[in-house]
């Protein structure tokens, strides 16, 4: 681990002298701590590395960092909180789930649009000027136009699904329906025939909602907050110079990328820190091993009904582990001996005790990749969006074993935990994902700093731009080159075999003259 720290340390040095300290916006709409705790690592190594960086978000840094603003979005947590019913959401079929992920994307996006913090950064002087913006691939579309102004500055996006539609579009990346499942459709690289056709019905559904629903809501609002004049996201993508995507092919399966696409898939992962006190001995004590269970930061365990607590409270009751419960209450009704609730956990630096064997997870993909890098088996309880497709990858490798909330039962749960502590191959796949997960040439962390000081160092970096985000569908998929291959020589033979029956025709006739 130290020579980790050595080699990133030097790395970071060596970018130093190459790249002029920059002025960078980032404009981080999405309202999720998990969210935050993805993207915070690079707007702060941007600004210890000299960078003035001004980031407009829901959650403000937990400690103050040189070169660093914060300009915070007040309420948008209890408005999201009062809109969307996460629990209610794993009753959805799983194609229409992309629904509620685009309202909720939009939501959090208008919400921003019309805060007083978005206020406040549209109040800056005339002349202020970015070098760059980073922003999210989703939620950002009726804010991006409004920065225009500061200097026609390009754009970094960021994307915390793995690689979804729009990104591929907005990156120019080949988008092969025959064997890249889309990013709500829980199918393998290798897809039978009809899973290929449900995979085609969801990447028409999922367009469809983006194209004629999403982005002209996305517009409208834009025009209502800046005015007509305002460059709609139709324009406005084409300032996207890097796409930076929660995307690794150990886990997301392997296909070609643009150069323009950076795979930066657990961006958020650090060295373990040390365990507060409490957390250790708890840890350190559970001879039997111990379970953690996490509905991640938007899924609020203490909003589950009293039925599903009682569940997994007389699941948890039975076992000799210990288990470390993310519960947002000061207090849990029943809670068993062997239990311990707290209202947030460093998950990651938890999964990296030695002792913890299980965990339990809503299968978001921050948790995700934070149980393979980390080794540790998984029982997913997915919700909605890319939930199912997370949890699905991961039963297809051998390291997880996947329930449904609204069936789930005591026993379930237990058959579930005792399935992973005592089948050691659960383990064993596991820890070899990771090694294979784990074994890069840098960061990923390192990988996002360097290209967006890229991007800096040389203007937006145009020569990274695919032709293929210029081209309409026709074009791109050479439908008017085939329709000319096949019509020339069908009008050709129309031509022919018309001249042919005409000829017939004339010779006929001067026989019936003679």
């Amino acid at each position: 681990m130290q020579q980790r720290s050595i080699k990133t340390c030097i790395l970071l040095i060596c970018f130093i002298h190459s790249t002029t300290a920059g002025n960078i916006l980032a404009v981080l709409p999405v309202a999720s701590p998990s969210h935050h705790i993805w993207t915070s690592p690079l707007v702060r190594t941007l600004a210890e590395r000299g960078h003035n960086v001004t980031v407009i978000s829901a959650d403000a840094q937990k400690t103050p960092v040189p070169n660093l603003t914060d300009i915070v979005v007040t309420g948008i947590y209890e408005i999201l909180h009062q809109e969307f019913d996460f629990e209610t959401m794993s009753d959805t079929f799983q194609l229409f789930s992309l629904d509620m992920v685009y309202e909720y994307m939009y939501q959090v996006c208008v919400i921003m649009l019309k805060s007083d913090a978005w206020k406040q950064l549209m109040a800056y002087p005339p002349d202020t000027k970015f070098d760059l913006v980073i922003t999210e691939a989703s939620g950002s579309e009726c804010l991006i136009g409004g920065v225009r102004r500061f200097g026609d500055p390009p754009i970094v996006s960021l994307n915390g699904f793995s690689v979804p539609d729009w990104v591929f579009e907005t990156s120019g990346t080949p988008n092969t329906l025959s064997y890249i499942p889309n990013f709500a459709y829980s199918a393998s690289d290798r897809m039978t025939f009809w899973q290929r056709v449900t995979n085609m019905f969801f990447y028409a559904y999922s367009n469809y909602i983006y194209r004629y629903r999403y982005i002209p809501a996305m517009d409208k609002a834009a025009r209502e907050y800046y005015g007509p004049d305002v460059p709609l996201y139709s324009e406005m993508k084409h300032k996207i110079a890097v796409s930076m995507a929660n995307y690794h092919p150990v886990l997301d399966y392997p296909y070609a990328i643009t150069p323009n696409l950076i795979p930066v898939a657990a961006m958020q992962i650090k060295d373990p820190k040390p365990l507060p006190q409490d957390l250790k001995l708890f840890l350190d004590e559970a001879k039997e091993g111990a379970i953690l269970f996490s509905l991640g930061s938007n899924l609020r365990s203490e909003k589950l009904t009293p039925e599903k607590r009682k569940v997994l409270m007389d699941a948890f009751a039975e076992l000799p582990q210990k288990v470390l419960w993310k519960f947002e209450a000061d207090s849990l009704p029943g809670q068993p001996k062997n239990v311990k609730i707290s209202k947030w956990l460093p998950q990651s630096d938890i999964l990296a005790h030695p002792n913890v064997k299980v965990f339990i997870s809503h299968s978001g993909l921050l948790s995700t990749h934070e149980a393979i890098y980390r080794g540790v088996p998984v029982i997913g309880i997915p919700f909605f969006g890319d939930q199912p497709v997370n949890i699905q990858k991961l039963v297809s490798r051998g390291v997880a074993i996947q329930l449904n909330f609204k069936e789930l039962t005591k026993e379930s749960l237990l058959k579930a935990i005792r399935t992973i502590l005592n089948d050691s191959s659960y383990r064993e796949n596991m820890k070899k994902l990771s090694a294979k997960f784990r074994d890069e040439q840098q960061t990923p962390l390192e990988r996002a700093v360097f290209w967006s000081e890229y991007v800096l160092r040389h203007k937006g970096a145009p020569h990274l731009q695919s032709a293929a985000k210029d081209l309409n569908f026709i074009q791109y998929f050479l439908l008017d080159v085939l329709a000319f291959i096949f019509l020339i020589p069908a009008l050709l033979i129309t031509v022919l075999y018309w001249a042919c029956i005409r000829r017939k025709s004339n010779q006929n006739r001067k026989h019936k003259l003679l």
